[in-house]
């Protein structure tokens, strides 16, 4: 893994003004794994159990999140940083966008799903490609990993949240989601999960560079519609939870899709 980890301090100072927050918070990124996992076929639950000695995946959703405060963060993970996201300006497209050197989500999913095709990978490092894998299908299902690099994916953008001070990246990684419904991850999945097995072929098909031009859509769409400052409440709610959860069902059945056709 090290060659893919490679860190260069002014690679990196160069993309850290774009740097988000989390995205969905650790509750989503377990909605998105708990949904995937109860839809892996038998061969892909076994696989994915042995690679993580018994773990379950929503036991590591949020691990690639976690990894700042790993020791090993400066020397070894910190370029994995700018992978949780690509900013695309208005009037711009991911193809258009000024790159990051390090990566950004498309490039790195990639990646990741590349080496574990490869089928060369030691076992460290197919668990470490694995763990990403889960939590970057979920990152780019959230509006705001697709926001607008001038404000820094949203994290510029201020906002009110129910008269409280916030911006709009923290509105999308975590406060419409609890506020919508006040359910555990195991419970969105049994309200959200109600699709039929041609519905889920369906919505779990195409690639991740495909999913991330949605959320690109998704992300330009939420700019137009809300000023800076605006205090949003019940009647932003309310428009938009649907959407959410659309996006965390998406996120879990290509999720499931993908570690089917990789292990299964």
């Amino acid at each position: 893994m090290k060659r893919f980890l490679v860190f260069a301090s002014v690679v990196y100072a160069c993309c850290l003004s774009a740097a988000p927050l989390w995205a969905w918070g650790s509750k989503g990124h377990d909605i998105i794994a708990y949904i995937a996992e109860c839809h892996l076929n038998r061969r892909a639950q076994k696989t994915i159990e042995k690679i993580f000695d018994g773990h379950s995946m929503v036991y590591y959703a949020s691990w690639m999140d976690n990894l700042r405060s790993s020791p090993q963060w400066e020397t070894h993970y910190r370029v994995t940083e700018t992978w949780h996201y690509a900013n695309v300006d208005a009037g711009e497209s991911y193809e258009t966008m000024r790159k990051c050197p390090t990566g950004d989500i498309v490039s790195a999913t990639n990646m990741v799903i590349e080496g574990l095709r490869s089928g060369i990978l030691d076992d460290s490092t197919r668990c470490e490609y694995l763990k990403m894998l889960i939590h970057m299908v979920g990152d780019m299902h959230c509006p705001m990993h697709a926001g607008h690099l001038s404000d820094r994916g949203g994290n510029g953008f201020q906002v009110r949240w129910f008269g409280r001070p916030t911006n709009l990246h923290a509105v999308w990684d975590s406060k419409v989601l609890e506020s919508a419904h006040s359910w555990s991850y195991s419970e969105w999945q049994k309200q959200l999960d109600r699709t039929t097995r041609k519905e889920f072929k369906r919505m779990s098909c195409g690639e991740p560079y495909e999913w991330f031009l949605e959320t690109v859509g998704i992300a330009q769409k939420l700019y137009e519609d809300i000023e800076p400052g605006q205090n949003l409440a019940y009647d932003y709610l309310y428009c938009h939870t649907g959407m959410l959860e659309q996006q965390l069902l998406l996120a879990g059945y290509r999720l499931a899709g993908l570690l089917n056709e990789l292990f299964g």
